[in-house]
């Protein structure tokens, strides 16, 4: 006999992992008898999905609808307790068997899924967004996707919009549960059904508490990690286990299941892209989705009747195959449409979702959930194995050859590079310390004739390409740039930006031969949140906030955060002066709301010129009106000289995206090396005129 044989056959047995018998609290009444089953379930399950997909399309009634991966997280904490309380207590619980069970729920339609993904991936992909896509790939087949997009990105952040296994992020988290939540209950089961929930809230509250902690530092964190998460699998894993007081009387169940609608619905209509999330705000649809499950128990009330209907139950059965399938092909249309998609293009991306859901889970989901007559739990779990390694396999292959770019031409391939034209040394010289090191390896040139000084966040530091040519003519830079850090005193979008800033002030100010200090930044991002409203691009809901020196934060975008800003602005540059620097104010760059090389290779791609591609210089003046308001009142002063980008970047008031073949920019608004290197001249002339 097998140890997977003997281990399996003790489980059923009633013996637990440590040989003992699990003890049967008889309090715990949904693990006495099998588990029935609740069309309303389903029907709640028809809700989360619909609201997800509607949000991923773009309907902006339902700007919370991401929300609907939680109330998932409550019904799946639910329905797994109840399905291995019922077997410990009947003694039949086989971890072994669990994870059969789970990979036949799973992995059919996950890795029918992938492949598909995959092969129309490998079609209309741009090399680099291919290699990402590999890489995605095996951390999805490994379910820790959640951690790859931790790492990498934000949920919100508009790079989501070429990641189109990005939603499995939520898949990756129920299957960490899935791995140790079993053995867990197993080990403390033998405590009697009181301990269990105690403990089981304990836990819970422990969670919730570290995501309210967590959002504070990292809230990209708070949003994909499991330990962050857990709280909400938990809350079901309570309701499962009685935790809570039956709603004995029909009138309870009403208010409860309502109650639970509502603040469902609250969430979903209520929040947006911008809202702090998890936190707090993810108890609105947790509690909601719990309300809803524990008032349809016992009565069968209004709002239980409704969500029992076949349209609700139809859509909740098929709701795992929608989840798959509906990003991949929402990412995959506006990759080829490249544009916002239009709302007859959106309706037509969730019909094709609903339809290939439907038959995923018609020809894949059921006929491979029930186990066969000849298939055995070892050969499932061998099965899910190979696919894993096959998975794993193959998106290293497409990530170590680069993306495949042999499947474009010479010129999409050129144009697609320039994602990579920027500084090289960009991230690691954002630390402040590194920055102002006696021979600083970020100095622009040699340290010996460092004569100017680059102040502001990654617009300035994408300056890279003139102070280069700058460096060249004898001209070297300390640079001093960090993102999302706009160069103000007192200032800052946290404690360490302004600290950051305040070094470099006193850096500047003890070293007179430092003569001309160029301020640059992104101004429109700290006084609107952004400067342009067109292309996936710009789908941003981590803006940043400012706050002063007492940590003490203003209201996004509000009139106190503008004024804050604006006397900052004006205290830095007038302590500069007084210094005797030169100081030289970059104004904003044109932003083209568009991912200018991938759009710009895709187009090339798909046969059309770019010609049209470009900005129109009085709807740049519109969008910057506000951060040229504020540059404009610094006033007129000896030592100040401004520089206008569009002096170089918008011949015949058309701001271009290519000059001389090259691309301008690397992303949507960073100006690329070549791009940068236009500015030159313009720079050149400031700093002859400020000498």
């Amino acid at each position: 006999m097998s140890r997977f044989q003997a281990h399996r056959l003790s489980l059923a047995a009633g013996v637990m992992l440590d040989g003992r018998k699990p003890s049967r609290p008889a309090s715990l009444h949904s693990a006495q008898a099998a588990p029935t089953y609740r069309a309303d379930i389903d029907g709640l399950r028809a809700i989360a999905v619909v609201s997800v997909v509607l949000f991923h399309a773009g309907f902006t009634k339902v700007g919370g609808g991401y929300v609907g991966v939680d109330i998932f997280f409550v019904i799946s904490g639910y329905l797994i307790t109840q399905l291995i309380a019922r077997d410990l207590q009947t003694g039949e619980f086989s971890v072994w068997h669990f994870y059969e069970r789970r990979i036949r729920r799973i992995f059919p339609a996950l890795f029918a899924m992938l492949a598909v993904c995959t092969l129309a991936c490998a079609l209309i992909f741009l090399p680099d967004d291919f290699r990402r896509f590999g890489r995605n790939f095996v951390a999805t087949a490994l379910f820790s996707s959640n951690i790859g997009f931790w790492l990498k990105t934000g949920y919100f952040d508009g790079e989501t919009y070429d990641q189109p296994l990005i939603h499995t992020w939520s898949l990756a988290v129920e299957e960490q549960f899935y791995i140790l939540f079993p053995i867990f209950l197993v080990s403390i089961w033998r405590l009697g059904a009181g301990n269990v929930r105690s403990l089981i809230a304990s836990l819970a509250g422990i969670s919730f508490i570290a995501t309210i902690v967590v959002m504070q530092y990292d809230d990209a964190a708070a949003f994909y990690l499991t330990p962050f998460r857990a709280w909400e699998l938990l809350l079901g894993s309570l309701m499962a286990l009685e935790a809570f007081p039956r709603l004995t009387k029909r009138w309870q169940s009403e208010v409860a299941t309502w109650a639970g609608l509502l603040l469902i619905a609250a969430a979903v209509l209520g929040y947006s892209e911008t809202t702090s999330f998890p936190g707090i705000a993810a108890l609105l649809p947790c509690i909601g989705a719990a309300l809803v499950i524990h008032g349809g128990r016992e009565a069968s009330c209004w709002v239980t009747r409704l969500i029992s209907t076949r349209p609700f139950v139809g859509v909740g059965l098929i709701s795992y195959s929608l989840y798959l399938w509906h990003w991949p092909l929402i990412v995959l249309g506006s990759y080829l449409a490249i544009d916002e998609l239009s709302s007859l293009q959106s309706v037509g991306l969730v019909t094709a979702s609903f339809t290939l859901a439907l038959l995923s889970w018609r020809y894949i989901e059921r006929p491979l959930r029930v186990p066969s007559r000849v298939s055995r739990p070892v050969s499932v779990l061998a099965g899910g194995t190979l696919a894993i390694v096959a998975a794993v396999i193959t998106g290293a292959v497409i990530y170590h050859d680069n993306g495949w770019p042999t499947r474009f031409s010479k010129d999409v391939n050129v144009l697609s590079s320039y994602a990579f034209s920027a500084n090289p040394e960009a991230d690691k010289c954002a630390d402040v310390l590194l920055q102002l090191a006696a021979k600083s390896p970020c100095t622009i040139g040699t340290s010996e004739n460092a004569r100017i000084f680059l102040w502001g966040d990654s617009h300035a530091g994408a300056l890279f390409g003139a102070m280069s040519e700058l460096a060249a003519n004898g001209a070297s830079t300390v640079y001093g740039a960090t993102p999302r850090c706009p160069p103000l005193l007192g200032v800052g979008t946290d404690g360490a930006c302004i600290q950051g800033n305040d070094l470099r002030l006193k850096y500047v100010l003890g070293r007179p031969e430092l003569k001309t200090v160029i301020i640059a930044a992104r101004w429109s991002l700290y006084l609107e949140g952004r400067a342009v409203e067109l292309g996936p691009a710009e789908r941003n809901g981590d803006l940043p906030q400012l706050q002063d020196r007492n940590g003490v934060q203003f209201d996004r975008f509000s009139n106190e955060a503008r004024e804050a800003f604006e006397i900052s602005l004006r205290k830095t540059v007038r302590r500069l002066l007084e210094a005797g620097k030169n100081v030289i104010i970059v104004y904003p760059v044109p932003e083209v709301g568009y991912d200018v090389p991938s759009t710009a290779a895709r187009l090339v791609a798909q046969g059309h010129d770019l010609s049209g591609f470009n900005v129109s210089e009085r709807l740049y003046r519109e969008r910057q009106q506000i951060a040229f308001g504020v540059l404009d009142r610094l006033g007129q002063h000896r030592g100040l000289v401004r520089v206008y980008p569009t002096q170089a970047l918008c011949p015949q008031e058309r701001c271009v995206v290519m000059m001389g073949g090259k691309l301008l920019y690397f992303d949507s608004h960073h100006l690329s090396i070549p791009g940068s290197e236009a500015l030159e001249p313009l720079l050149a002339r400031a700093l002859r005129q400020g000498a």
